[in-house]
């Protein structure tokens, strides 16, 4: 099923402006690289593509993540990470709270945070849920310089292994992408909700590449780097191949005005995706989804009341 609706952005205030357009010469210069040295210019585009940029913590992130308990995490992999929760009111002084609590878990796209999900949090743990988020190495608080979807995809499967089956998960960007691998591969969760998802990473870093000025070949030497380093193919991770097994009810929010996954891509996933639901908005772009109160709305909606399960 595929609906429409026409954001209005000023429900939810813009985010800060994450500088202008690529310079001219930085494309010049790569496009140069590409045909002279491409090897070099593989090895450059592959650094760019698996380091991703922090930002500071704006404001309203840190009053969600202040509202949270952060607890440090030790990956198998020896990685440190902070783990966010959310739940109601903590019980009075000497009294033991052991209720377990249906759990959503919430996973950020690449470049991001656990800070940039905060929005869903408050309303989900006022319909009942506990809630649970987390910086993925190489962002937010978490250490490290160097990441990628293969990574976002094994520490996904690693913490919600740990959380126990979920009642729900809310997942942006590349972090969508992450939970339908994780999902294929076995990870359990009830109800699902994606935001501006990417189907297909082969696409994006072709897409990435011409932004950035490297050629077609190139970004394709890049993606063999990538590909060889996490040992994992990006066929492995595209959202057609892996969906025939999933049959929970998904909700995917797509804006018409996404500069960073074509619309086409999330429509043609839906398409085939029979229990997705695709509900597309018209001027909220690839970030404002996450503080869109009516986007808010509309999953909290999808994961229900948890004492009707």
């Amino acid at each position: 099923m595929v609906t429409t609706s026409t954001a209005q952005p000023q429900r939810s205030p813009r985010p800060h402006r994450r500088g202008g357009q690529i310079p001219k010469w930085f494309h010049l210069t790569n496009g140069a690289l590409s045909r002279l040295i491409p090897g070099l210019a593989a090895r450059l585009f592959a650094f760019f593509f698996t380091r991703p940029s922090r930002h500071k913590l704006p404001k309203h992130e840190r009053a969600w993540l202040l509202q949270a308990t952060a607890t440090p995490i030790k990956l198998a992999s020896g990685e440190v990470v902070p783990l966010y929760q959310w739940r109601g009111s903590p019980a009075p002084f000497g009294v033991r709270d052991e209720a377990p609590l249906p759990t959503v878990l919430l996973v950020h796209g690449f470049g991001s945070r656990a800070g940039q999900m905060g929005g869903f949090a408050a309303p989900l743990v006022a319909a009942g849920y506990r809630v649970v988020a987390f910086d993925a190495p190489a962002h937010g608080a978490a250490a490290g310089s160097r990441s990628s979807l293969p990574e976002m995809l094994e520490v996904t499967q690693e913490i919600a292994a740990g959380l126990g089956p979920l009642a729900g998960v809310v997942a942006h960007s590349n972090g969508a992408a992450a939970v339908i691998a994780a999902l294929a591969g076995g990870m359990r969760a009830e109800r699902v909700a994606l935001l501006a998802p990417m189907p297909d990473l082969e696409s994006f870093i072709s897409r990435l590449a011409g932004t950035l000025g490297f050629s077609d070949g190139v970004a394709k030497q890049a993606q063999k780097r990538v590909e060889a380093r996490y040992g994992l193919p990006f066929s492995d991770l595209k959202a057609q191949n892996l969906i025939g097994s999933l049959s929970q009810p998904v909700l995917i929010l797509q804006d018409s005005k996404d500069r960073t996954v074509p619309l086409v891509e999330v429509e043609e996933l839906a398409d085939n995706w029979p229990t997705a639901d695709l509900q597309i908005s018209t001027g909220l772009g690839h970030n404002r989804l996450l503080r869109d109160a009516a986007s808010i709305d509309r999953v909290v909606a999808h994961m229900g009341d948890p004492t009707q399960r």
